[in-house]
């Protein structure tokens, strides 16, 4: 009788974890696709969106309340039925439209049975959010960050068929179920789901911010969160109930969600803590069942879900308009959102443990899947050049988050462009280190994995993961980061130095993105007027960095035609565009599916030359790479 008990207790924690596992993977995608496949591809303005993101959340009410008309294991039934075979149609599809679609449905699906893992007992919602965040951690540890949805070719297809054939399996070992729920009162901490979530895919499991801002390999990065969380359920399994413990993990997590941007030290030693924090705090707020009615948790649950959506939303849209708060204030407020709903969740917090001995040993299981990455990428192969060889090759390259025109995310075509020019330093621009716009991916270290470069350099400009990168075959000695002046635009940009020493010669690099529109109305009507008062502060600023040092090569997306003034006062400072001197044709560069301007440039100054100009013909961005060799006068 008690082993067939505790049978039912790992098929339900099994059941929740997977069900979590097919919900952060489709989330990712959808907020991927909201962005790159309707706002960019189909051009679906921001403020259309919103209504458009909130459908999947908001319609997932449909699957509780059916449960009042077609009895409750029939509307779990189809709940499941939904989340696997929409997720699995995901991975499958190859069109962009099919697949958002596929990912709305499995998130609706998602987000319809969080209800249903409550009625399944305490143990199974607590372990199952807890152990199905270290699985889906441990999946993209074993891609390097990168989702499954994004792997091409039949084994991510049967690895998700296989986790929907262990979700199905899990279901139908869960054994007779009855309605459980909560009271108005008792189910008020459940709305921290939404920070709880925010913040784990945010920072805690984000293999890209931690190394951006810790300055720890990505490969290290995710190693150490899949070892973190074994330890949080762990100790989520041992110390859950002492409230002690719930009070101070409270406070670190606050205190964590603040300082994500401060120091890299103080992060560096908060991030650690902050995983195992976050356990013990969700295990604290989730309270035990005590009423037969689903509707107050439905309520609540979705509700929260719907809330982590509008977080997202709330930390992306003032990137593209102006709305009198950037991200970093949503991820504070998200840090005190959990603390409030902690500290109301404090008088009731069970006094006994969600969490069995099975639970942290399936996480444990699970860890080895970023060991086996981490160990691949200790023996990728890198080429290093120490001495002096000319011509040395440079390429700037926007890489549009590695998302084609179409809409589709393809870091392999990005990797095939810059592989085949052969360079030497690449800068890029628009590079990802773990965005959810992004699905969460590490493309710096990706790319460095794939393309065998041995020095890297990066800074984020609109938050750690997104922004400038310089890769180098020669060392990099020095790296220096400047922010540009917004000038009332609502993104962040900057500029990125690096010192490559290539023999007795040491050069700077810069690599750089300056503003895309000012004020929409006159950009239609005048490009070069609405951008020239943004870029000429922001050219002056780079000048300033630069200071008139030499040898060094200035490249990037400078959203600005050969004519126009601000190239103008780049070229009066000295500047050399390589276009000028070695390119043949006229250089386009924008849009990769219709070229008809020249914005993306490689400048030097007069101390070197150019010997070789062009742009790579590709549609693995909505920019085309510029190419230049460049040579030592004299």
């Amino acid at each position: 009788m008690e082993q067939d008990r505790e049978h039912r207790r790992a098929a339900r924690v099994l059941f929740a974890s997977l069900v979590i596992v097919f919900g952060l993977q489709s989330m990712r995608f959808l907020f991927a696709s909201l962005a790159w496949y309707l706002r960019d591809t189909v051009g679906i303005g921001v403020l259309d969106l919103i209504p458009i993101a909130l459908a999947p959340f908001l319609l997932a009410a449909v699957l509780p309340i059916a449960a009042r008309w077609v009895g409750f294991r029939n509307a779990l039934t189809i709940g499941v039925f939904l989340l696997i075979a929409a997720r699995l149609l995901n991975q499958i599809a190859s069109d962009p439209g099919l697949e958002l679609w596929f990912a709305a449905g499995a998130t609706l699906a998602f987000v319809g049975l969080l209800p249903f893992l409550l009625t399944l007992g305490r143990s199974a919602i607590v372990a199952g959010v807890l152990i199905g965040i270290a699985i889906d951690s441990g999946i993209k540890g074993l891609g390097m960050s990168l989702d499954l949805a994004y792997q091409p070719g039949w084994r991510p297809v049967v690895a998700v068929a296989a986790l929907g054939a262990a979700l199905a399996w899990a279901f139908s070992a869960l054994g007779g179920v009855r309605v459980q729920g909560v009271g108005w009162r008792s189910g008020l901490p459940l709305l921290g789901l939404a920070p709880f979530l925010f913040i784990q895919m945010l920072l805690l499991q984000n293999q890209g911010w931690t190394s951006a801002v810790t300055g720890v390999s990505g490969p290290t990065a995710q190693l150490r969160i899949a070892i973190l969380n074994v330890v949080a359920i762990y100790l989520a399994h041992r110390l859950a109930g002492n409230r002690v413990v719930f009070i101070v993990s409270l406070a670190l997590l606050v205190v964590t969600v603040i300082a994500a941007e401060g120091s890299a030290g103080l992060y560096n030693v908060l991030s650690v803590l902050a995983i195992p924090a976050a356990a013990l705090v969700w295990a604290g707020i989730v309270p035990e069942p005590g009423t037969d009615r689903l509707g107050i948790a439905s309520t609540y649950l979705i509700a929260s879900a719907t809330v982590f959506l509008i977080f997202g939303l709330a930390y992306y849209v003032p990137l593209d308009m102006s709305l009198g708060f950037e991200g970093a204030a949503v991820r504070i407020a998200a840090g005190i959102g959990v603390g409030i709903l902690g500290l109301a969740a404090l008088p009731n917090i069970p006094s006994f443990p969600a969490i069995g001995r099975a639970d942290w040993l399936l996480a444990g299981v699970v860890a080895v899947l970023p060991i086996v990455a981490f160990i691949s990428a200790a023996a990728v192969e890198t080429t290093e050049k120490a001495e002096l060889d000319e011509p040395i090759r440079f390429v700037s390259y926007n890489i549009h988050s590695a998302f084609n025109p179409s809409g589709t995310l393809d870091l392999d075509a990005i990797a095939q462009v810059i592989e085949d020019t052969r360079a030497d330093v690449v800068g890029l621009q628009e590079l990802p280190r773990g965005r959810l716009l992004s699905g969460n991916t590490d493309m710096l270290t990706l790319l460095q994995l794939e393309l065998g470069f041995e020095h890297v350099a990066y800074f984020g400009t609109t938050d750690p993961v997104w922004g400038n990168a310089v890769l180098s075959r020669y060392p990099i000695v020095a790296v220096e980061t400047d922010y540009l002046p917004k000038v009332g635009t609502p993104m962040q940009r900057g500029s990125l130095g690096a010192t490559i020493r290539a023999g007795d010669r040491e050069i700077l690099v810069i690599s750089t993105h300056l503003q895309h529109v000012n004020d929409s109305d006159l950009h239609d009507a005048d490009p070069e007027a609405d951008l020239l008062p943004v870029h000429q502060e922001q050219i002056a600023e780079i000048l300033e960095a630069w200071s008139g040092r030499q040898p060094a090569v200035l490249l990037g997306d400078f959203n600005a035609r050969p004519d126009w003034a601000q190239i103008g006062i780049l070229l009066d400072a000295g500047w050399l565009d390589v276009w000028d001197e070695a390119g043949v044709g006229d250089g386009f560069t924008s849009n990769s599916v219709d070229p008809r301007y020249r914005i993306d440039y490689i400048f030097h100054t007069g101390d070197m030359a150019a010997t070789d100009a062009g742009v790579i013909q590709s549609l693995a961005s909505d920019h085309l790479a510029v190419v230049a060799d460049l040579v030592f006068e004299g």
